[in-house]
């Protein structure tokens, strides 16, 4: 009985000790829909409809000491499972180191994100709706390993460079997975600036250089121009992409994309977001098959905030193609969303 008693008035002690250790700090955040696939160029994919999860985000973040901290976060998305059953597997999407306070910026080494997607969707939000622009047609990946230095040079300005292997959320390239002993020569630079000339105004240039297969280099610019406040968000992002050689007959291969993006509150809790996007995959070619024909996408949803970490997102989204005599895509979802 005593042992059980002195137990009990060390609980306290133990809890205490735990607060006092550096212990890392978990959050997440998953999103998903149900889908109704109304209407679909490809006739075979017409009327399904199914329950599925898009994204699921598990993060440790933990402070090494003054000025260093670092992250390590798993993903679990079904479009790129591996799995021979289809069942729901995990990768890597982040695992870097952040020195903090160099100059007036941070200098992270590891797998990071990308400026060209992660920066947009902070910007417009709403990625549990939909991809950004360049995201969703897979004109740049949204990680790379290597290093970044970003600085703040004022309220108003900041900038930010990132080198990396342009390998995406893989590895760097290793002896025996390159198919050619140049492969790993391929590189992939990326840049940002962002000016503020105001709070609610932002204006972000961002681009990349990096090397695609053998004898061909890609080159994307981007920029965002978006006003937001409590009541509205109202932006427009566009892009040009160039792949040399990246044609059947060696030609250049363009591509550009814009984006207008948007929501107004009505209520404390309810939102309408809309959203219209204009690409073209190949303007050299555009309109012979469904791959290179100019695509035309709506989405519009409401967002009902049922707490300030779960949403509710019934939407529509609509895509037509430039090809005649193609049918348009028409894709009813309830879209739900937590994070903690």
């Amino acid at each position: 009985m005593k042992k059980i008693a002195l137990l009990i008035l060390m609980i306290p002690f133990f809890f205490s000790l735990a607060n006092a250790q550096n212990l890392p700090k978990f959050s997440g955040l998953m999103f998903g829909d149900y889908y109704y696939v109304q209407q679909y160029h490809d006739q075979t994919q017409k009327d399904l409809q199914a329950f599925e999860f898009r994204r699921i985000y598990l993060t440790a973040d933990y402070t090494v000491s003054d000025g260093i901290w670092a992250r390590f976060r798993l993903e679990s998305d079904p479009t790129a499972s591996n799995l021979g059953n289809n069942k729901l597997s995990t990768m890597v999407k982040d695992a870097f180191l952040d020195f903090k306070n160099v100059g007036n910026g941070d200098l992270v080494i590891g797998l990071q994100g990308t400026w060209n997607i992660n920066m947009a969707e902070g910007i417009f939000g709403y990625r549990p709706l939909e991809k950004t622009i360049q995201d969703l047609h897979g004109i740049s990946a949204s990680r790379d390993l290597g290093i970044s230095l970003t600085q703040k040079f004022s309220d108003e300005f900041s900038a930010g460079l990132l080198l990396g292997n342009n390998t995406g959320n893989g590895d760097s390239f290793l002896p025996g997975t390159a198919t050619n002993a140049s492969q790993a020569r391929y590189k992939s630079g990326y840049l940002f600036l962002q000016f503020n000339p105001m709070k609610e105004l932002t204006i972000l240039l961002d681009g990349q250089y990096y090397g695609a297969p053998k004898s061909q280099y890609g080159k994307t610019a981007d920029v965002i121009i978006n006003y937001a406040n409590s009541s509205f968000s109202l932006g427009v992002q566009a892009f040009l992409n160039a792949i040399d050689h990246g044609e059947a007959d060696g030609s250049t291969l363009e591509r550009n994309g814009i984006s207008l993006n948007g929501w107004v509150a009505l209520t404390n809790n309810i939102r309408f977001v809309a959203r219209y996007d204009n690409y073209t995959p190949d303007s050299n070619t555009k309109n012979t098959t469904i791959a290179n024909s100019t695509q035309s996408f709506i989405l519009g949803a409401l967002d009902f905030a049922v707490r300030k970490n779960v949403h509710i997102m019934p939407n529509i989204e609509y895509t037509s193609y430039g090809l005649s005599g193609s049918k348009a895509d028409v894709l009813l979802r309830g879209t739900f969303f937590f994070s903690f």
